[in-house]
């Protein structure tokens, strides 16, 4: 069993090992078996020129064999006779592969001298042919009767007076010395055969005999097989050193590896500790800007009032101080509910079980925003239900969400012909469906699939956090706001429906 921690742990890992492990096996034994049949290649290519130059020798002898018994068949005596008999008998006793020497008279029919048992019409025809066609040369030509051998023919004398012609008939596989594994082929010039049968494929070695009078052709060829190049104990030893290379470079990568892996993880734990560090430093700067920004619209409301109210008293219009200094309370009610909002996001947030009411969060930012709207010239529009529209959620934070929305509405309205901001409810179902339109220029393409992202802003002055805010304001209370598609612009709010109350069922 492997233990945790090996390097074949893993099924894929021991599978891919198994496959690198097959393939260098295999490699290993195709490169001990090319370099195996290099050297039997170049063994044979030696055993091959020396035949070839023993091969030229032995025929060589043959010319000298013929010169001889010419001599002695021209020699004048009573004895030549039998003097050309017994040397001719001593030459195919001592040269087995000259099975007969044949004497034919060219021009009397009847005086025939030979080591056979017997005439052979065909053969002594072959060789007074050969020898009246002679020019001088030795005359080289298949045996009539004996498939594998051949005849080599001299005139005697060798003149056109010549009244003998004198023959040797040689086999061709008795030119070698024995059994070889070497595929060889030896055959006449013409082509005819005299060991072996000769291949259509190219051989290894094809070359002549050095001989001008036997001019004989010798092929030769070596195919060796897998059992020739690779024995079964060369190649269990190859796998085993293989197997124990292959399995101490296996572990000393697995060790190198775990060792890259220590400093990777190492390295990795530092990365990751920085990251950590400069992830609570972006969200303290996060929190820091998004209170900047969400503090300003309740502290800009409260100082617009305060000032409104110091003008009423210095007009001594006290009775009309008292909404003034409402809103003020309001205002700074509403600035601490932010500021308890943006401390509760660092914990977590248990499910609402509390009720708002959309309608008073509209009435509210109707109020507050209409002021701004007419400055900047923008035709501010509600439609709201009569009574109150409950969801569940926080009333701070819906009145959050919906006031940064049509205040962005009227910066992007503002400025352009027919400026115009709409606010409408739908709640007649589940859910409860606020959209917020204005006829400004839209959002920018590129920005549309993040503007819900935090710092991504249109506004060259704007800070990003506002859709930010609102989308997360709106996803506590499981809800959400979408930018829908097309002109006007118009963002909507979805919020889930709380059932009707007690209260309002009994009126």
């Amino acid at each position: 069993m492997l233990k945790p921690g090996s390097p074949f742990g893993p099924r894929a890992t021991r599978n891919l090992v198994l496959a690198g492990w097959i393939a260098l096996v295999v490699v290993a034994l195709g490169v001990a078996a090319k370099i195996e049949q290099s050297r039997l290649l170049s063994e044979f290519s030696d055993q091959v020129t020396i035949l070839h130059r023993q091969l030229s020798q032995r025929v060589d002898q043959h010319d000298a064999h013929l010169t001889a018994l010419s001599a002695v068949a021209t020699a004048e005596g009573t004895s030549r006779t039998e003097v050309f008999r017994q040397v001719a008998d001593t030459i195919v006793r001592f040269y087995p592969r000259i099975t007969a020497v044949d004497l034919v008279a060219l021009y009397d029919e009847g005086e025939f001298l030979s080591t056979r048992p017997g005439a052979d019409a065909a053969t002594i025809k072959a060789i007074r042919k050969a020898a009246l066609s002679s020019d001088g040369q030795l005359a080289l030509l298949a045996a009539p009767n004996a498939p594998g051998s051949y005849l080599l023919v001299k005139r005697s004398p060798n003149t056109p007076d010549a009244r003998y012609g004198i023959a040797l008939e040689i086999e061709g596989a008795g030119l070698f010395d024995g059994g070889t594994s070497i595929d060889l082929t030896l055959f006449l010039p013409d082509g005819t055969p005299l060991v072996g049968v000769r291949q259509a494929d190219i051989p290894r070695f094809e070359k002549e005999l050095g001989s001008q009078s036997q001019p004989l052709i010798l092929q030769a060829r070596f195919a060796p097989d897998l059992a020739d190049t690779l024995t079964f104990g060369q190649a269990v030893t190859i796998i085993v050193l293989t197997t124990l290379v292959y399995l101490g470079l296996v572990l000393g990568l697995g060790q190198y590896a775990r060792a890259r892996r220590a400093e990777r993880q190492a390295h990795f734990s530092a990365q990751d500790a920085r990251l950590a560090h400069a992830s609570r430093v972006n969200v303290l700067g996060e929190m820091a800007s998004g209170m900047a920004h969400e503090l300003t619209q309740p502290l800009t409301a409260i100082l617009s009032q305060a000032q409104a109210g110091l003008h009423l008293a210095r007009r001594g219009e006290v009775a009309a101080m008292e909404p003034v200094m409402t809103q003020i309370a309001g205002q700074a009610k509403r600035a601490s509910a932010i500021l308890e909002s943006l401390r509760n996001w660092t914990r977590p947030v248990p499910p609402i079980k509390q009720s708002a009411d959309v309608n008073r969060a509209l009435q509210s930012v109707q109020l507050l925003l209409s002021p701004k709207a007419q400055t900047q010239k923008v035709d501010l529009t509600f439609k709201a239900g009569v009574g109150p529209t409950w969801i569940l959620g926080d009333q701070i934070e819906i009145e959050q969400i919906v006031f940064n929305l049509v205040h962005n509405a009227i910066d992007a309205a503002s400025g352009t012909a027919g400026a115009r901001v709409s606010v409408s409810l739908a709640a007649v179902a589940d859910p409860v469906v606020v959209d917020v339109s204005d006829t400004g220029p839209g959002v920018p393409a590129d920005l549309r699939s993040r503007v819900f992202e935090p710092f991504v802003s249109g506004k060259p002055d704007g800070t990003g956090l506002g859709l930010a805010l609102c989308q997360r304001l709106a996803e506590r209370m499981g809800g959400e706001v979408a930018l829908l598609d097309g002109l006007p612009t118009t963002f909507r709010v979805i919020l889930r429906r709380q059932p009707a109350r007690k209260d309002e069922v009994s009126r």
